[in-house]
């Protein structure tokens, strides 16, 4: 495996090579993955002029998905960060930040001055020939609620001629219930049909992304929870979260550390799975 910084007038990419694999980083971009190679197929939505939530994997902290009207309560104080167009504040602040390089595949960031609390982040990458491994932590530097995650978007083709892809969810995997303004409770019901727009609980945190004919990506990660979205065109999105979108579970002292583990395996299709349904 090779690994380095690549400076040019675009961004400063950290990219990792194995004979079969391949990985980049951004490191402009929020330490967002631009580029994933398992199996010799791309398997991420590539920019190509794309709103920054809807290409590649990025990672997210101190809060995953929708912090609604920008608002959230901790110990019993409401607090407000920046909102977007949309009203809300979108998959935390990290994903915009710059991030510095401090080993071969590590760098880390600060969550940032429109984040009440200080601290920071450190992502670990580790590719293999057929998996790639990275291991996201937040240090709070001082009192925080937190939650962190990874959001990749994963293509619903790899090739013109392939079948798309599908989402298989462990048995017993329940959905989050949100109120009627979208705002998360602490119930979980049944999972409905797909497809899917749901942060849910998996009994087993391993999910699958199945391309008929081509191959399967396995995530596995230390956690319960994962938003699903397989409700776009252009790909579907598990993301590995440490708390259910929209919530912070974790109540952090200064000096404590939240860290998520998520490993992506690539597995090619075998003859005898061509009648699988």
């Amino acid at each position: 495996m090779s690994l380095g910084v690549r400076a040019g007038s675009a961004a400063r990419l950290l990219r990792l090579d194995t004979p079969r694999s391949s990985a980049a980083l951004d490191l402009d971009d929020g330490g967002r993955l631009t580029s994933l190679h398992l199996g010799g197929r791309e398997l991420l939505v590539p920019h190509e002029g794309r709103d920054p939530l809807w290409w590649g994997s990025f990672v997210m902290a101190p809060w995953t998905g929708d912090l609604l009207d920008g608002r959230f309560t901790w110990r019993d104080r409401t607090w407000r960060v920046p909102r977007e167009a949309s009203g809300h504040a979108s998959h935390g602040t990290v994903r915009r930040s710059s991030w510095t390089p401090t080993a071969p595949g590590r760098a880390v960031a600060a969550l940032g001055e429109d984040w009440p609390f200080a601290g920071t982040v450190e992502l670990t990458v580790e590719l293999a020939t057929d998996a790639l491994h990275l291991r996201l932590e937040l240090r709070a530097e001082e009192d925080m609620p937190a939650a962190i995650g990874f959001h990749p978007w994963f293509r619903r083709y790899l090739s013109p001629d392939g079948a798309a892809a599908r989402v298989d969810l462990p048995l017993g995997t329940r959905m989050l219930y949100r109120h009627g303004d979208g705002s998360p409770s602490t119930r979980f019901v049944g999972l409905g049909p797909p497809p899917w727009n749901e942060t849910v609980r998996c009994p087993v945190p391993e999910v699958s992304v199945v391309w008929p004919g081509e191959g399967t990506l396995t995530l596995t990660w230390t956690g319960a929870f994962a938003t699903v979205f397989t409700a776009h065109e252009q790909g579907v999105c598990v993301e590995p979260v440490t708390s259910p979108s929209g919530r912070m579970d974790d109540d952090l002292a200064a000096g404590d550390t939240l860290g998520l583990d998520l490993t992506l395996t690539w597995t090619p299709w075998r003859p005898e799975e061509d009648g699988a349904a």
